[in-house]
This record gives C-alpha cells, structure tokens and sequence, in this order.
C-alpha cells in the first residue's frame, strides 16, 4: 500500500508538472515564438512531445527507486531535488515560452541544471540504475540551455 501511494506521488507530481509545463509551452509557441528565427541547432517541433513522453516515463520510474529504496535523509535530499527541479521547469516554461522573457528564462533554466545534476548526481550515489535513468534528462536540460543561450545570442534578453 505504501509504495503504490508513493508511485502515485510521483505520478502526480510529474504529470502535474507535464501539464503546466505544455499549457505555457503551448502559449509561446502559438505565438510569438513560431515567427522568431530559430537557431541551427533546434529540433523540429515534432521531437518535443517525444522526448519529453520518454523523459518523464524515467523520471518517474527513478523517482520511484529513489524514494522507496533509499534511508531517510537521503531519500528526502531526493525529493526536495525532484520537486525544485518540477517547479522550475514550470518556472523556465513559463518565463521563455509564455513570455518570451529569454534572459530570465536563462537564469532559469541555469538553476533548472544545477537541481537537475545535483539529483542525477544523488541518485546515482544511492541507485546506479535510477541515476542512469535521469542521466538523459540532464543532458536534455543542458541541450536547452543551449538553445536558450542561442535565442539570447541571436534575439537579445527579451522579445
């Protein structure tokens, strides 16, 4: 019973974090975002939804290991990472996409990194498998900081 409430946890929490994340996603690039020149090196629309079905089925399934395998304070250190790594890729969806606030969206996503390799980083220290199932998600935020720095670089701090 226990740990079918825990899956639930991070079910919901990731799909929460899924919807709010699309609905701004989906705002910015209805509008201003699809008339901006896009840098070289981004995907077609189409990758997105993709690869973000793929990344939060293993987010979920290492959040899950984390928090039902590991000691107390560790698996708290987990979920803190987990929930400040939801709430800022909200944050970053909703400051470049719903706003087009690209510089902000920077900083964001700058700290979306830090939370996120701080947590691949734990999760590989208590579980190798869950830490190699965030490791693609760490390397897609860094992609995206990528193509944040290049919206900056080609359009300025905001559009």
């Amino acid at each position: 019973m226990v740990k079918s409430l825990k899956f639930g946890y991070v079910l919901v929490v990731v799909l929460l974090t899924a919807y709010l994340s699309s609905i701004f996603s989906r705002y910015g690039t209805s509008g201003w975002y699809q008339t901006l020149p896009k840098p070289d090196i981004t995907p077609p629309d189409y990758v997105f939804p993709i690869v973000w079905t793929l990344l939060y089925a293993l987010i979920i399934a290492a959040t899950y290991i984390m928090i039902t395998n590991s000691q107390t304070l560790r698996r708290n250190l987990a979920n803190d990472l987990f929930l400040a790594q939801s709430f800022l890729q909200i944050l970053w969806c909703f400051t470049f996409f719903a706003h087009g606030y690209l510089a902000l969206g920077l900083v964001v996503i700058v700290l979306l990194d830090i939370a996120v390799i701080k947590m691949t980083q734990l999760y590989f220290k208590i579980n190798n498998l869950a830490g190699w199932l965030v490791t693609p998600y760490c390397f897609w935020a860094l992609f995206a900081t990528m193509l944040n720095v290049a919206y900056v670089w080609m359009h300025g701090l905001s559009v």
